[in-house]
């Protein structure tokens, strides 16, 4: 009788263990978005892609705890609490030297949606963590047409220093305070102060310091 018992008892498991190897997978509901950016966004990425060289890169969707992180020092409730308030938002797009993808700036396109009170207080969250890293925070309005030229005016006119000219003169009465290097004068290229001089140290690219005339 036991023996019938504890057969019964193995042809049961047998039949539980292939239900469970027959049944079919699991299945969870996902479906696409749709385009990774809105129209104003293509439209900007369009613009912002001319207004880029060669040696930057450009990239979309960027989430901000890739690029920040909660300064040492903090404990772990502090630093979690730090994380959290920034792990679900992202960056709108991200500029990198394109050697290194080194850290240029980041941007962020502003719609309708950014006047919402939930949204100034993300912005403000966001605008303080930049502030705080020492990261160039732009901020640009959503448009359906944008101008190249503006857009790397005041990207590029606050983030790169102007090339320096091949021939350009030497100054003897001041060196550069970061390497000793001495500077030169220089004129600028490009930006809202294209024309004037200023001091710019003979080291560069390897140093990038400069000063007022």
């Amino acid at each position: 009788m036991e023996f019938i018992a504890l057969f019964l008892i193995i042809i049961i498991i047998l039949v539980v263990l292939l239900k469970a190897k027959t049944s079919p997978p699991l299945e969870v509901p996902y479906e696409l978005i749709g385009p990774l950016f809105t129209p104003a966004e293509r439209s900007f990425l369009g613009a912002l892609h001319l207004a880029c060289d060669d040696k930057k890169v450009v990239f979309g969707k960027v989430r901000i705890a890739d690029i920040l992180k909660p300064i040492k020092g903090l404990n772990r409730s502090q630093w979690q609490i730090a994380f959290n308030k920034i792990s679900s938002k992202h960056f709108d797009f991200v500029i990198c030297n394109a050697e290194d993808l080194s850290i240029i700036s980041v941007i962020e396109l502003d719609d309708s949606s950014h006047n919402k009170k939930s949204s100034i207080k993300r912005d403000e969250l966001v605008e303080l963590a930049c502030k705080n890293a020492s990261l160039k925070l732009h901020r640009f309005k959503a448009s359906a047409t944008y101008n190249v030229n503006e857009i790397r005016d005041t990207i590029f006119s606050t983030t790169t220093p102007p090339e320096i000219e091949p021939n350009a003169i030497t100054s003897n009465i001041q060196k550069c305070p970061k390497c000793d290097s001495e500077l030169i004068i220089k004129t600028a290229q490009k930006g809202k102060n294209k024309g004037n001089q200023f001091l710019a140290c003979s080291s560069f690219p390897k140093c990038r310091h400069t000063e007022e005339m």
